[in-house]
């Protein structure tokens, strides 16, 4: 670990495709048990994983970096889940964020679903759900990639095509 609170996790065993591998994975949670069990459970499956400590490490990480994904906890000392989510969408709007918190709070998860989180899940969970929401998140960041289109005229059929998609992933 850095003396920033943030640690590069090494590549994956396995080398595939980017279709659901090669993405740059930011993991924030002030739990290091958390951090080690999912950042170890992701490069197993061979996904790039970042992990932060605390919300400062990951809004610094984020400053220096580009992440495909975030997946950070809410209540962390200091700079909780929210300035993260926040600065992520920020230095860009493209990035995935998805919140895993054991917080049930209906009005924090709200803030979090107005402040642009892509995903909200609850702590624990397991590993397979995780698993199915991280692919339903890349997907959805592949159909933003691929649907990106400069011409105007199309947005609303873009926002719309969007939805349908992640509606869809949803329902899986």
């Amino acid at each position: 670990m850095g003396k920033d609170g943030c640690k590069k996790a090494h590549r994956g065993k396995r080398q595939a495709g980017r279709a659901m591998r090669g993405y740059e994975i930011l993991l924030v949670d002030d739990d290091p048990d958390i951090l080690t069990v999912i950042a170890s459970a992701f490069d197993d499956k061979g996904y790039q994983v970042t992990t932060a400590s605390s919300g400062e490490a990951a809004i610094e990480s984020l400053s220096i970096n580009g992440f495909d994904l975030v997946i950070t906890d809410i209540n962390m000392a200091e700079t909780d889940g929210i300035a993260v989510l926040k600065k992520a969408k920020e230095l860009n709007p493209e990035t995935i964020v998805m919140i895993l918190t054991g917080n049930r709070d209906v009005n924090v998860a709200m803030d979090a679903l107005r402040h642009g989180a892509d995903d909200y899940m609850f702590k624990p969970c397991k590993l397979a759900e995780l698993w199915q929401r991280v692919a339903n998140c890349l997907e959805r960041l592949e159909l933003k990639r691929r649907y990106a289109r400069p011409e105007s005229h199309l947005h609303p059929l873009y926002e719309q095509l969007l939805n349908i998609e992640a509606w869809r992933l949803n329902e899986r």
